[in-house]
């Protein structure tokens, strides 16, 4: 289940997530924690080992002063008050084979850190706080090594010291715990007390992770997550536990009684239990008695630590500067990088600039390289002041890292033109260009760049545009009207203030209004390397901005959502230092000369990657704010914060195939119809309310007080009603609409292709229906797919065979009903359902669908859950091994009924057959979702291709659960001209044998479309309804339209709809049907780049008549 799903789940729940973490870190001394022997990880066993760590009889443990010190400084790191001046240590009881004195010596009643907090920040800027319940110190275990049939214990880490960092159970979201531990895992690196490498296991976290009512205080029993050492392994853990407990919470109504403790398996992706989960008391705690109390107060007192070069200290001045969240992580993930920020920006008090700047110039491995940070803080100061250019910046970093003799400021001063000679060059530019220098004068102040352009030819590359461009405009103007025409950057006395600005109102900055004739003479879709010399002008959107210097390159996107590069040099454009930090999503308009690129530069991955566009011109169209997601990046953002940007998501390149396909399709369908001589005509939107299933949208009217109208559900009625009117082939691409609730291939509102036609069979809807399916694929999409030949099944196939009316026939895994197998046995989980009237069936899953190995326990157990979760007790099965069989239901089955089993599934030795009883809709539902899931974990299924089927002969009615009947798909269906009298007589549970002329097209375990032949004589529809209960004014109350219309000359007709959203979700492999819609609302319904629905004001209900009540 996807993340977003499932909080929403919760909150539909009115539940909340109650999650703690207990972390280990080790530290990084030079002997373990009890003894002398070296705390090194090497390959060969049992070499750092002693008779202390080993557990041998009668040696006195030693304890390491360096790593109180080291946890010492972890404290003050996270704010500990170190309340207990004394500590001391204590017994942990448990018998592990990995734990060679069978207890383990920690802290329980007095831990070096009684307490603490831990600030974090998120991707999106928020904050959050975790505080901790207490950090004490322990030692490690050793390490198992399972070979065949041994198990070898190395104990080379035994004895290894540890902190383990325990927090309060105060997370309430699953990224939060994943962000809190990247967090521990920054500040021990930053504060050297550990490398915290998660691959080496000197980093892993336990996860315990429960659920309970919101606004509720109480713990209900939780399961522990051992031994993550993945940050995403901890999320990917937490939503299958957390998904388990609350299926659990669904089904049962009440929280899952047990405490478990649990380990992930990343290659299953799933929780497997180890143990019941201990409690305290199972560990028997008891004080160490061969270690003494220990006083620490002196050594908290000595030791310092620099909170504000601590990672939310730092991200929080880089966040606050105007860096994005995730860029400012960059920094604090190496406490190198992150010292050398805060060092610079100390003194520069920029860090947007400073951050940039060392992004630009020093790679993340060059840092160790840096001899003195003083240094490099005083070559961003003159580039900040702009008396050297970005060129001259990169040069002189690039040789200083090389050479720490390098004379950087003797290199600068040797190529930085002096102030005097830039106002000498400015002058004669300006005596030989008139012309230019009175349009300047007169206001056109983008001219000021052709001069630029002129002086720097004189002077050469030395100085800035910036500082050139000024200069020129000093020189035309006043100083008054120049400060009003070029207004200084306001200066801030603190960042903070700075800042405010940046955060709190975005303001972009003010720019000249262009409106031109011509946009462009080409898309990036019509450039090739024919277009090599051609002048063209192009418009979109800055994609991305490389800074190298005295050349920018921008990559330019427009709609063809192709990527072309445009290059500018500091000759053409002076102010290249203000184009640098044009923002992604920026609108420009560019022209110049498509030239071939140098062939070092070719990149291969763009279509255009050997040309590029030698920049003459740029024009800003419209700036951007900062994005509050990647554009490449948006089908990995949170759903909501793109749906809050759809305008922003459709420019993702996925994002945009997905709809530029849709419409491929629709026009494709569009013309096939056409050809076929159908008319497309457009019904009604308002109309009145039928009793077709599914709740509708209710609209209130002003001009009748109490009348409503409805949303259509689908355009059913009004199509009848044109085959009626003589229109004998009718389409639409119809918006239905349906008040429930959404979910992967649902939505409130969506796309039906409504195909209506009179004088049809059943056999040429069919036929027709395959024709423009199979045209799409092909002319769509190509050999992107590979179609299968449509099957034709039955609806009664489909339910024996695969449990299901829209089975996915890409693999096999066929059911079997064996009731009469097994209808004498005495074991109860199989006589009881027979007994009730259910079935028991079975799949067997063979020794090459298992890829010829047995499947797992793990396996098996998350194929239990499913069942579980669908209804069954468990899921028994028996697996056939070469000499017996192996099940634990064999002893209560018997084995001549288990021998009969094995011979009418002519089970094979590996295979196993699982089994299902229940009464029949909980048998097929449950043993479906388990043949689904087998199909994905034993890769069963070809992810290329598509396997269509019509299913057919569907029963007309069916019973609810009130016990009446109903139709199956809709009451307008023709009954199968062999039931025809059987339909009108409409005699008792004959009903129920009625076979309709209804059809399902189906498609990779999906129904992509439903239709049939319709019931065209006034006393068939009147039968129907006769059938499901209803008297003649019921009837008419509901299709009395449709009944009074077919006694005026109805034609034979039927007809089909496409579920055009469904349809597209497979095509595009996309795991929604909100990923191939333009405008989706959210799973809870919601429009959230409109906000509806939305609260209407007072007035405006009143109108409509309608009175709303509120609780």
């Amino acid at each position: 289940m996807e993340l977003e799903q499932l909080n929403k789940l919760l909150q539909a729940h009115d539940l909340e997530l109650v999650i703690g973490l207990e972390t280990h870190v080790r530290l990084n001394t030079n002997s373990k924690l009890f003894c002398s022997c070296a705390n090194q990880e090497i390959e060969k066993p049992n070499q750092n080992i002693c008779s202390v760590c080993t557990g041998q009889m009668g040696v006195l443990p030693s304890i390491n002063k360096e790593a109180i010190k080291k946890a010492i400084y972890f404290g003050k790191a996270v704010k500990s008050t170190f309340n207990n001046e004394v500590i001391s240590w204590d017994r942990k009881h448990y018998e592990y084979p990995d734990n060679p004195k069978n207890i383990q010596i920690t802290q329980f009643h007095n831990p070096i850190i009684p307490d603490g907090e831990v600030s974090c920040f998120r991707n999106d800027g928020s904050q959050f706080t975790v505080n901790l319940t207490q950090v004490h110190i322990e030692e490690d275990a050793a390490k198992l090594i399972h070979e065949k049939k041994v198990s070898l214990v190395d104990f080379n880490k035994a004895g290894v010291p540890l902190i383990e960092i325990v927090t309060e159970p105060c997370i309430r979201n699953i990224e939060d715990a994943s962000t809190y531990a990247q967090y521990i895992q920054r500040i021990v690196q930053n504060l050297k007390i550990s490398e915290a490498n998660l691959e080496k296991g000197e980093f892993k976290s336990d996860v315990s992770v429960s659920l309970r009512k919101k606004h509720s205080y109480n713990l209900n029993p939780r399961t522990e997550i051992k031994n993550l050492n993945s940050f995403k392994f901890m999320v990917e853990a937490l939503k299958e536990e957390i998904e388990k407990q609350l299926n659990y919470y669904i089904e049962n109504r009440e929280f899952r009684p047990e405490q478990t403790t649990v380990l992930w398996d990343a290659d299953l992706k799933q929780t497997k239990t180890m143990r019941t989960k201990e409690f305290e008391a199972d560990y028997r705690f008891i004080s160490e008695p061969d270690l003494p109390l220990v006083n620490i107060k002196q050594v908290v007192e000595n030791i310092e630590v620099d909170l504000s070069a601590l990672p939310f200290a730092v991200e929080s001045i880089l966040i606050k500067g105007g860096v994005l969240p995730q860029d400012a992580k960059f920094f604090t993930a190496d406490s190198l990088r992150s010292k050398t920020f805060v060092a610079i920006n100390n003194v520069i008090k920029d860090p947007s600039f400073v951050a940039k700047t060392l992004v630009n110039n020093i790679g993340a491995e060059e840092y160790a390289n840096i001899h003195s940070v003083a240094h490099l803080t005083e070559i961003f100061q003159l580039f900040k002041e702009e008396k050297i250019t970005a060129v001259l910046v990169q040069n002189g970093i690039i040789s200083y890292l090389k050479d720490r003799t390098f004379d950087y400021k003797k290199y600068f001063e040797d190529n930085t033109i002096s102030e005097d000679k830039i106002k000498d060059a400015v002058q004669k530019v300006i005596a030989k260009n008139e012309i230019i220098a009175n349009d300047i004068k007169a206001g056109n102040l983008g001219k000021a760049g052709i001069l630029v352009g002129k002086v720097i030819a004189i002077i050469g590359k030395g100085a800035s545009g910036k500082v050139i461009r000024q200069e020129i405009l000093n020189s035309l103007s006043d100083e008054a009207a120049n400060e009003k025409a070029y207004p200084k950057k306001e200066q801030t006395t603190t960042n903070g203030e700075k800042q405010k600005t940046k955060i709190e109102e975005e303001a972009l900055p003010e720019i000249p209004i262009i409106i031109k004739e011509e946009y462009r003479t080409h898309k990036i879709s019509q450039l090739s390397e024919n277009s090599i010399n051609e002048e063209i002008t192009l418009s979109g959107w800055v994609a991305s901005v490389r800074d190298h210097g005295e050349l920018i390159f921008i990559d330019l996107r427009d709609s063809s959502n192709q990527i072309f590069q445009v290059r500018l040099s500091r000759e053409t454009f002076p102010n290249l230092d203000e184009l640098v930090k044009l923002k992604p999503e920026t609108v420009i308009m560019v022209a110049g000369i498509v030239v071939q690129r140098n062939e070092d530069d070719y990149n291969a991955g763009l279509r255009t990657g050997k040309i590029e566009l030698e920049t003459a011109a740029l024009e800003i169209l419209n700036l951007s704010k900062t994005l509050p997601f990647e554009i490449k990046r948006a089908t990995k953002t949170n759903e909501n914060v793109r749906f809050q940007y759809k305008f922003l998501d459709h420019r993702n390149d996925d994002v945009r195939k997905a709809i530029v396909n849709r419409h491929k399709v629709i026009k494709l369908l569009r013309d096939i119809l056409d050809e076929e001589e159908f008319l497309e005509i457009e019904t009604p939107i308002l109309t009145a309310g039928t009793d077709e299933g599914a709740r509708e949208f209710i609209v209130p009217t002003r001009k009748q007080a109490g009348s409503f109208y409805t949303l259509p559900q689908a355009p059913q009625q009004f199509k009848q009603m044109l085959m009626v009117g003589g229109f004998e082939k009718y389409f639409q691409i119809a918006r239905c609409f349906r008040d429930e609730d959404s979910r992967g291939d649902r939505q409130p509102e969506f796309t039906q292709l409504d195909i209506e036609m009179a004088y049809a069979s059943m056999q040429q809807i069919i036929d027709l229906n395959t024709k423009m399916f199979n045209e799409v694929v092909k002319k769509i999409y190509g050999k992107k797919w590979i179609l299968q030949p449509f099957e034709v099944i039955t609806y009664k196939n489909a339910m024996d065979k695969y449990g299901c009316d829209r089975p996915d026939l890409r693999y096999g895994l066929q059911m079997q009903d064996i009731t009469d197998i097994v209808k004498d046995t005495t074991f109860q989980v199989f006589s009881k359902p027979i007994d009730d009237g259910g079935i028991v069936k079975c799949i067997k899953v063979s020794a090459k669908e298992q890829g010829n190995k047995r499947m797992s326990k793990g396996q098996i157990e998350n194929l239990t859950a499913i069942a579980q979760q669908n209804g069954l007790g468990g899921l028994a099965y028996i697996i056939v091994n070469e000499n017996d069989l192996q099940s634990p239901i064999i002893k209560f089955l018997g084995e001549e009924i288990a021998a009969n089993i094995i011979i009418a599934t002519d089970a094979q030795i590996g295979d196993i057959v699982f089994f299902s009883a229940a009464d029949y809709a909980t048998a097929n539902k449950a043993l479906d979702a388990v043949r689904q899931e087998m199909g994905r974990i034993l890769k069963l299924i070809n992810p290329k291709e598509l396997r269509p089927a019509w299913v057919v002969d569907f029963p007309m009615f069916e019973k609810t659960d009130e016990g009446r009947w109903t139709f199956t798909h809709n009451p307008f269906s023709m009954p199968a001209i062999y039931d025809l009298e059987k339909h009108l007589n409409g005699d008792g549970e004959e009903i129920g044998t009625i076979i309709a002329q209804q059809y399902d097209l189906i498609l990779n375990g999906y129904e992509i479309g439903g239709g049939s032949v319709r019931a065209h004589k006034a006393e068939i529809l009147e039968a129907t309804y006769k059938n499901m209960g209803y008297n003649k004014e019921e009837m008419m109350k509901s299709v009395g339209t449709m009944y009074k219309a077919f006694q005026y000359g109805a034609p034979p007709h039927g007809g089909i709809a496409w579920g055009v959203d469904r349809l597209m979700m497979i095509l595009e492999k996309k795991a929604s049907i909100r990923e191939v819609m333009a405008f989706p609302k959210t799973g809870t319904s919601e429009d959230l780049l409109f906000n509806a629905p939305s609260i209407l004001s007072d007035k405006k209900v009143e109108e409509m008549n309608v009175k709303i009540i509120r609780n």
